[in-house]
């Protein structure tokens, strides 16, 4: 199944979603969608949230919370979620103050789960 139909997808399932992103290990872009942010932002957001995602991990495992699955950061305007895949791939989606946040979450849930069928 390919990439952007399954962030097309996330998109459409989630009202307020600005764009959505499927980034490799390193934080590059593997494909992208975005409704009403840039391409660069998504990619520069999705970048950063390597870094996040790495160090939220590192202290759930410090406190012993087990593995790390997803991430959420809320600021006054957009939440910005995060979501761990196989092999250190992961899935990031901006959304409008306001949106859905579980309709969200089990939106990327579903998304995560088809992505993960496509990672060798």
């Amino acid at each position: 199944m390919p990439f952007q139909y399954l962030l097309t997808n996330l998109l459409v399932d989630v009202p307020g979603a600005q764009g959505a992103i499927f980034l490799d290990p390193e934080g590059e872009a593997v494909e992208y969608v975005c409704r009403t942010t840039t391409p660069f932002e998504l990619k520069l957001e999705g970048a950063y949230h390597a870094i996040f995602l790495r160090q939220a991990a590192r202290l759930a495992r410090i406190a012993g919370g087990g593995d790390l699955e997803q991430l959420a950061i809320a600021g006054s305007e957009i939440t910005v979620m995060s979501r761990t895949l196989r092999s250190g791939y992961y899935l990031v989606l901006v959304v409008s103050r306001g949106t859905p946040m579980s309709l969200a979450r089990e939106a990327m849930r579903r998304t995560a789960r088809s992505l993960n069928g496509e990672i060798p």
